[in-house]
């Protein structure tokens, strides 16, 4: 049975908690982070200020399952990305529930209601959050999802929830965001650089015309988490990966609703998928400098180094070799 908690409960019992612990740190001029512990569970914040829009990065676990009620100020619009962890979400009298879980996204804006939060002790949460400005966000033109133009163009804005699939290419992004090479001015022009360019990857799939098919929103709890199974098993293996069938068989699909359901839950093929996963091991493994070229392809499942070059130079621009002389150069400096 969860613990069911209001705003004020959850305030009352962090004041209480003679075991909390609370930092603030300035990492850089432009961050902040805020990390905490107590007996109901432990996280930290790091709040980017970026020039004209800002970034930020959450985890928590707690210690028991929590279901939070709370008043909903006005925000928005924000981007939400769920990096690791599984929770539900409802906006009263807005949407119904919501299963935010890894390979999802949303994109909203409130003006003011009633949220309803239910987090899992057995699920440690990792969230990266952005937002840009309105100047910023006017700039994007007839660029922008339907529901972003009240908010640029002076009207009374309604509010929304939007969910949408994390692609790949959201991925690798995700990824730089959270493990970025650099420190100071250059950091923070590194990231500004990337939260546009994932804002930008979000905004295109919101693009009226991509909304989620029939086949998307019929898809089960059960098969939702069976295909996330799936992706695991890939994501384990991807040196060597099952079959098709051998999959299905594993996470008890037919290979027709795998092959159909993981184009639906994650915006891509299961071999769209196991190439985009192995292109970014490849490239942390060129990064680290360990292996050479022909060493990182078996590594990483392809027979031939070609194959690899090839597939490399399509995704980031630069042969495998070229990458990582720049970066054994960069890390010289």
């Amino acid at each position: 049975m969860p613990l069911i908690l209001s705003e004020q409960d959850g305030e009352e019992l962090w004041e209480a908690d003679e075991a909390k612990t609370e930092t603030i740190c300035q990492l850089d001029p432009f961050e902040v982070r805020h990390t905490w512990k107590s007996t109901m569970g432990q996280g930290y914040s790091r709040e980017i200020q970026l020039r004209d829009l800002w970034l930020n990065i959450e985890a928590h676990q707690v210690t028991e399952d929590v279901i939070c009620r709370h008043e909903s100020a006005s925000w928005g619009p924000i981007s939400s990305f769920f990096v690791a962890g599984t929770t539900k979400n409802r906006h009263l009298g807005l949407t119904g529930e919501n299963v935010e879980l890894p390979g999802k996204n949303y994109l909203e804006g409130i003006q003011s209601g009633v949220e309803i939060d239910h987090l899992f002790a057995t699920e440690p949460s990792l969230r990266v959050r952005l937002g840009l400005k309105p100047h910023v966000l006017s700039e994007f033109g007839e660029s922008l999802p339907p529901e972003l133009v009240p908010w640029v163009s002076g009207e009374t804005p309604p509010s929304f929830y939007r969910q949408g699939v994390t692609t790949p290419e959201m991925q690798v992004l995700l990824h730089q965001i959270l493990h970025c090479p650099y420190e100071g001015a250059i950091k923070q022009m590194y990231l500004e650089g990337k939260v546009l360019e994932l804002a930008a990857l979000q905004f295109a799939q919101f693009m009226v015309g991509a909304c989620p098919t029939p086949t998307e929103t019929a898809l089960k709890a059960d098969e939702i988490e069976r295909l996330h199974h799936a992706r695991d098993i890939l994501s384990r293996q991807f040196h060597d990966p099952p079959s098709i069938l051998t999959l299905a068989r594993q996470v008890g699909l037919n290979d027709f609703k795998l092959k159909q359901g993981f184009r639906a839950c994650f915006g891509t093929t299961v071999f769209g998928y196991l190439r985009e996963y192995r292109l970014e091991q490849a490239r942390l493994l060129l990064t680290d400098g360990q292996l050479n070229v022909q060493q990182v392809a078996r590594a990483i499942g392809y027979t031939h180094i070609g194959h690899l070059a090839a597939a490399f130079k399509r995704k980031f621009g630069v042969n495998p070799k070229e990458y990582q002389l720049k970066k054994s150069a960069t890390g010289r400096k």
